[in-house]
């Protein structure tokens, strides 16, 4: 395999050439993310690809080297990123450049993590624990939207239109950092850190800039209450973040709103599914929110080598998350909101 630099745009117009013909490509693949990546937290990226005897691109598989909190090294693909892994038509050429990896790296790295299926034979310890929702946008939206659950969701999206949401695309500078301070206040509920601002504002500068991205901001009497971002890629939508200020939660129930936005805006443009993301069995609301707006569950395979470790590995019911998570929401707000910028990239 060959490695390609994340600073070469010649290079990396040929590989999101390719990211956005083959069909398992995420928004994750996509170089302007692994910029964001790059450009935020530091990561040393490894984009490696494989080539045909003509020269031209048989496989991508990005990477990044993330150093953990007490020292030594991982490799993911990719960090903070619902999915990635190899992008092959070959699947026996894909096996050998899995080979080749722990080859090349398993003296220096601690473990490898791929959050992607990858074949049996190819030497990693599966962990079959998140599950992904996916909504096919196909059919016409009338059929869309009887498949919606009418008692919660469709109720919630006429309640929110009763009181008054208004649903704007902001992808500016003013909706990322309306967007940055909602993710504040969901993420401190939730009991874990919050992104730091700089990731916010690199996602505006690579992501939305290249059109693989749209905000939208549900507004309460001129004011942002909530906002989902989603990322996209050839005819796909993926629903990346929703954040929301919890006072307006329960009384004007933006979300239910925003979300139907995002499919009726998704349909018109033609994309064909929606991905509604990675989501922990724990969370059972989560799960059971997501399916009653239709859509179809899967399982989502993360492999390791030589064994399963990492933050993405530790399931929400363990004692750690919950005793972490119990004394994140006791701190101040301030507090969290320094400290989450200085320790999230290690929660990688």
């Amino acid at each position: 395999m060959y490695l390609f630099s994340l600073d070469n745009k010649a290079q990396m117009t040929l590989w999101d050439e390719f990211v956005q013909s083959h069909p398992d490509a995420t928004p994750y693949h996509l170089s302007c993310w692994l910029r964001t990546l790059c450009d935020t937290y530091g990561f040393e990226p490894l984009l490696y690809i494989d080539k045909n005897q003509d020269g031209s691109i048989a496989g991508v598989f990005p990477l990044f080297s993330v150093k953990g909190f007490l020292g030594g090294k991982h490799l993911v693909s990719l960090p903070f990123s619902d999915y990635g892994g190899p992008l092959f038509h070959d699947k026996p050429r894909e096996k050998e450049a899995l080979k080749e990896l722990i080859s090349s790296h398993s003296e220096g790295a601690k473990y490898i993590e791929v959050r992607s299926p990858l074949p049996d034979e190819a030497g990693f310890i599966t962990h079959d624990y998140y599950k992904r929702h996916i909504l096919d946008l196909s059919p016409e939206l009338s059929a869309i939207r009887k498949k919606i659950n009418k008692r919660t969701i469709q109720y919630s999206i006429r309640k929110a239109e009763k009181m008054g949401i208004e649903v704007r695309e902001q992808n500016n500078e003013y909706g990322m950092s309306e967007f940055y301070r909602l993710n504040l206040l969901t993420r401190k509920k939730h009991g874990v850190p919050g992104q730091p601002k700089k990731f916010f504002d690199n996602l505006l500068e690579h992501v939305f800039s290249s059109g693989h991205a749209f905000l939208l901001l549900a507004f309460y009497k001129s004011e942002p209450v909530a906002g989902s971002l989603f990322l996209t890629v050839g005819k796909g939508i993926h629903y990346k973040y929703n954040a929301s200020d919890p006072a307006y939660l329960g009384r004007t129930t933006p979300n239910h709103l925003l979300t139907w936005m995002a499919v009726r805006q998704g349909h018109e443009a033609g994309y064909k599914h929606m991905d509604f993301g990675r989501t922990s069995p724990d969370n059972e609301g989560l799960i059971r929110y997501k399916k009653m707006w239709g859509t179809e569950e899967q399982n989502v395979s993360y492999n390791y080598y030589p064994e399963i470790k990492g933050a993405s590995s530790t399931e929400e019911s363990s004692w750690i998350y919950q005793k972490f998570t119990s004394l994140w929401r006791s701190l101040p707000d301030k507090v969290t909101e320094k400290l989450g910028s200085m320790i999230y990239k290690y929660t990688a």
